[in-house]
């Protein structure tokens, strides 16, 4: 049975190190992509307030055409003002002028906050542009780098697991089931004992049951958590 307990050790071992394997393999393309969809984002933030200083400087723009027609019309109706021969008529004209310049002024003030609207968007997307550009220097060799991890853990996979189903074929058919039964539930099968006491859940093992252990003639679980239990006292 030693070499059954032998067996399963270093199937342990290589167990724990193809969890960990694809547990990277799973786990380093996800963190890619989340700096690739953090890119993405931040760029899709800076089109989109480009998009919108955009319409602001089209806002802005009919705003002054409008304002400029005013001026031509204010302009255009002063010097109708001279040509005008009844009193009636030259106080409608002036009614009619002063309404254009009232709308003149609440123009003015529009084109004005659209210009600081345009000034703060300007500011923001110039920050977020630099942003951007930190960001995808530190992503990009960050995304390198775990791609680079990627490949090598990829290359180190294939071998483990041939190494794995070679020590399979040391391990009897009746004691993989409890070893896999275990791994699964507890993540490790095996547990050394150490001073009498299972190092797996530290519960200690009955004196008789550690003689039985020492012996390796047979499988022996903890009574606690189940593991099965060896020790280094033949190594």
């Amino acid at each position: 049975m030693r070499d059954q307990i032998t067996a399963l050790k270093e199937l342990q071992k290589i167990d724990i190190d193809l969890k960990e394997i694809e547990i990277n393999l799973e786990k380093f393309p996800n963190i890619i992509s989340d700096f690739t969809s953090e890119i993405n984002q931040h760029k899709e933030s800076i089109t989109n307030q480009k998009s919108a200083l955009t319409e602001i400087e089209k806002a802005k723009s009919l705003l002054e055409s409008e304002l400029e027609q005013n001026e031509l019309s204010i302009k255009k109706a002063e010097e109708k003002l001279f040509e005008i021969k009844t009193h009636k008529e030259y106080e409608a004209l002036q009614k009619e002028i002063a309404d254009m310049k009232r709308s003149n002024s609440d123009l003015e003030e529009q084109i004005l906050q659209k210009l600081e609207e345009i000034e703060n968007s300007e500011k923001k997307i110039a920050v977020d542009e630099e942003t951007l550009t930190s960001k995808e220097t530190e992503y990009s060799q960050k995304i390198e780098e775990y791609q680079l991890q990627i490949e090598e853990l990829k290359i180190v996979h294939e071998p483990k697991i041939v190494e794995k189903n070679k020590i399979l074929e040391r391990i009897s058919t009746e004691v993989l089931p409890i070893y896999e039964k275990i791994s699964n539930k507890n993540g490790q099968a095996l547990a050394l004992v150490v001073n009498e006491l299972c190092t797996g859940c530290n519960m200690n093992i009955p004196p008789q049951l550690y003689n039985h252990i020492l012996t390796e003639t047979e499988i022996h679980q903890c009574p606690s958590c189940k593991r099965i239990l060896y020790t280094t006292q033949g190594e």
